[in-house]
């Protein structure tokens, strides 16, 4: 083999690794795994029925998945495959528009980017109870 199938044989072994290297496949995230322990340590502090201030307020409790799905009082506060529209991600991300008195976690430091990220592709990717 000479030098130039040399070159050939390696950029083309090059970018076949490339391309196996996450091109465009996004990591699962898991509700268990990787959302629940964020809830678990930001959230249930107030959003645990029955007594807890937050689900006393809103009717959100986040003990189980079933109770992050089934929402508050006025509904759903996550629309699986969509965290632009989903009224947890607009809460916790404290977009434009959100009134500063209902940000959460309510009257504590914003969650970190990273984990608002976590929240954010586990919504997108369809928020499996997973």
């Amino acid at each position: 083999m000479n030098s130039r199938q040399l070159l050939v044989s390696a950029l083309v072994l090059g970018f076949g690794a490339l391309a196996g290297c996450g091109g465009g496949s996004e990591q699962t995230v898991s509700f268990k795994k990787d959302v629940y322990p964020i809830l678990k340590a930001k959230c249930l502090e107030c959003h645990v029925a029955p007594d807890k201030e937050g689900y006393q307020k809103s009717g959100l409790a986040l003990s189980t998945y079933e109770e992050l799905m089934k929402g508050t009082k006025i509904g759903p506060v996550i629309v699986p495959g969509q965290s632009l529209n989903s009224s947890l991600n607009r809460l916790i991300e404290g977009r434009p528009g959100v009134n500063p008195s209902i940000q959460m976690p309510h009257g504590k430091v914003k969650l970190p980017e990273a984990e608002l990220t976590t929240i954010r592709k586990w919504v997108d990717q369809g928020a499996k109870n997973n």
